[in-house]
């Protein structure tokens, strides 16, 4: 898993998928409450849609 600074290396157009990628996965393995993790979930997916449109 990529820490935050490694995050902050990547090109621009990466960093936000990858930061969304990052706290989604933690919060899961964290056990955080099923609001908290469909929120940052839906953030994620917002992210992909956004940098791939048309991926799904």
């Amino acid at each position: 898993m990529m820490t935050i600074g490694d995050i902050e290396k990547l090109p621009e157009c990466e960093r936000a998928v990858a930061r969304a990628s990052y706290q989604y996965y933690r919060a899961l393995l964290h056990g955080a409450p099923n609001p908290a993790r469909l929120r940052l979930r839906q953030i994620w997916l917002a992210e992909i849609a956004r940098r791939w449109p048309g991926v799904w």
